[in-house]
């Protein structure tokens, strides 16, 4: 039966939808919900790009089946609205659209797709298992009886010993420094950890800007970025600051290869708010990728510009895009490479593990202060995020076990 499938983007295709999800709702009158009646009244709602996607499956050019998916969180993605008109079942529809959903869903970088459907819908919770599908916990609440919840892993197999390091902009200004650093990502490698570089370079990008007699401003610690703020952090992050940390990274014997973000959509962001204009937020960080550029030896080296869904180019905080690849490659560690040794107690001695609250108490009592409360905050982000664990430290513990770790109470 030769079925094409088609993204649903047009007000027409959209009706279409409606109409067949419809006939879906009618068939399952007692597994009716509130959110079922908002999905049709929002149509695209939580479906719509770039968080989700609609399908339409046509036979002779008539809409007779639809699949959609929608975000739940940087890792997973929720199969949604699988439905077949009746006379066209059992013809290998539904799983084809299923398939097309998993693949879109894969090179997106997601980690998995669940989905729930009914325990009586033998057909239904037949296919998925043969699909690779396999019964997960709950991963949302509903109010709808009856239900089952299936899972499919994506992810590549994990990368051994993949570690994430961001290093902030200030300090790849200093040579001495870089080398150091190169240094160091040397011992690690050797040592069998396999490190993925995220660099800043926030110093670089102002003194730019004031050669172009361009104005910085700052809101909540993000820089606004107009087009032309954001072509000279293009140039900035991903030509001068990437190359400079790929070609010492080399000399030390590191196979380095300089990326962003841009590059083959390794992350999708979207946009933050109007107000900043082009900064953007990761959506998403393609973790296969990097799995391989890992398994071949290779060290990537990656510029905070990124992708977003309409096709714009993003300027990203550092932080943040190394909190997205952590959580995408699962990886051991998220180390943020500062100047300072990691949170410092009363006597000035180091503090070697923190939780949260104990975070938010010493910042209230002024012994986490200045520049280092945006630095732990971050770290706690990560965390919050899904990171296996967070690291604070300076070039000396970078290769050790320097350094303040925050790590979820699994983890530590």
């Amino acid at each position: 039966m030769n079925v094409e499938i088609v993204e649903v983007i047009s007000p027409e295709q959209i009706a279409q939808f409606r109409a067949l999800l419809q006939d879906y709702f009618r068939e399952r009158p007692n597994g009716f919900s509130e959110r079922m009646a908002q999905d049709l009244q929002d149509l695209p709602g939580r479906y719509a790009s770039p968080h989700g996607g609609m399908f339409l499956a046509l036979y002779e050019g008539q809409p007779i089946a639809t699949a959609a998916w929608t975000q739940h969180t940087p890792a997973l993605v929720e199969m949604k609205r699988v439905y077949v008109r009746p006379e066209y079942r059992r013809k290998g529809i539904a799983r084809a659209l299923s398939q097309h959903v998993i693949e879109i869903v894969r090179a997106r970088g997601f980690a998995q797709v669940a989905i729930s459907t009914w325990a009586d819908a033998e057909d239904a919770v037949a296919l998925y298992r043969q699909l690779g599908f396999t019964e997960i916990p709950p991963f949302k609440t509903s109010t709808v009886p009856g239900l089952i919840y299936l899972g499919l892993d994506l992810s590549p197999a994990r990368p051994a010993g993949a570690q994430v390091i961001k290093v902030g902009g200030g300090e790849l200004d200093d040579p001495a420094f870089v080398a150091q650093f190169a240094e160091s990502i040397a011992r690690m490698k050797r040592a069998g950890a396999q490190p993925i570089i995220v660099h800043g370079g926030g110093k670089a990008l102002t003194q730019l800007l004031a050669m172009m007699d361009a104005p910085t401003q700052f809101v909540d610690g993000l820089r606004v970025t107009d087009a032309r703020t954001r072509d000279a952090a293009l140039m900035v992050l991903s030509g001068l600051a990437n190359k400079k940390l790929v070609a010492a990274l080399i000399g030390q014997g590191v196979d380095a290869v300089g990326l962003s973000g841009l590059d083959a959509g390794l992350i999708r962001v979207e946009r933050l708010n109007d107000a900043l204009g082009f900064v953007g937020r990761p959506v998403s960080a393609r973790a296969s990728l990097i799995a391989a550029w890992l398994a071949q030896g290779l060290t990537p080296v990656i510029a905070p510009m990124s992708l977003g869904a309409d096709g714009e180019i993003y300027n990203v905080n550092a932080d943040h895009v190394a909190g997205a690849i952590a959580v995408a490659v699962d990886a051991d560690m998220l180390t943020f490479v500062t100047n300072v040794p990691g949170v410092l107690g009363p006597d000035r001695s180091l503090i070697p593990h923190l939780s949260a609250a104990q975070v938010e108490a010493m910042i209230a009592d002024g012994a986490i202060f200045g520049g280092m409360i945006p630095k732990v905050r971050a770290a706690l982000e990560a965390l919050g995020a899904g990171v296996r664990r967070v690291r604070i430290t300076d070039l000396g513990g970078l290769a050790g076990d320097g350094g303040t770790v925050f790590a979820r109470p699994s983890q530590r």
